[in-house]
């Protein structure tokens, strides 16, 4: 999305984790437009205050009404950077138990601590191979919880993405071994009759 004053253009920042997590509890209405535009746009703050003040309100309503809501999402981003370092999306069927088991405690964890989940959701690349070819360093709970910090600048829209990715994943693969269980039933039923 962009923003036109007069013949310039700006960028629609999209909302990252840290911006989420400042102003999920905050109420925007005590955020000015004016504050807003100039957050969550590239435009700077002598050109915003050129605006009409109608449009700035307009503008500013149609940002706050996409706060974290579903045009907030990304493609799927396999790998990404943040601060200069290059991140993969975790391959759910290559999951250790114990990283399973975390993301399953974590996800159900009140409140939500999403950047304890974006972190297990990526981990750093083992070298430079990326998108499908991508190589993931070994889990490690105390080093995903050490890069929380530098995970306040990934997009929302990458996370939301990748969660859900990962419960259709796992949608999927429960049908699936539901599908085999009863499979598996009906034939032992059928042994037993004999």
């Amino acid at each position: 999305m962009k923003l036109v004053i007069g013949s310039n253009e700006y960028q629609i920042k999209p909302i990252t984790l840290g911006d989420y997590l400042e102003l999920k509890d905050a109420d925007l209405t005590k955020m000015t437009d004016v504050d807003l535009l100039i957050r969550f746009t590239t435009a700077p703050e002598s050109e915003i205050k050129k605006i009409p003040f109608a449009k700035v309100g307009f503008i500013s309503s149609i940002i706050k009404s996409s706060f974290g809501g579903d045009d907030d999402a990304l493609p799927l981003a396999l790998t990404l950077k943040i601060k200069d370092k290059w991140y993969g999306l975790i391959r759910p069927s290559e999951l250790s138990y114990e990283e399973w088991i975390n993301l399953e405690v974590f996800m159900t964890e009140k409140p939500l601590d999403i950047l304890k989940i974006a972190t297990h959701l990526y981990k750093p690349l083992k070298n430079e191979k990326m998108g499908e070819e991508r190589e993931l360093i070994d889990y490690d709970l105390n080093e995903c919880l050490s890069r929380q910090e530098d995970f306040r600048e990934m997009y929302m829209g990458h996370l939301t993405s990748a969660l859900f990715f990962l419960t259709t994943f796992a949608e999927k693969l429960t049908e699936s071994l539901l599908d085999y269980m009863g499979t598996q039933l009906k034939k032992q039923q059928k042994q037993t009759q004999k």
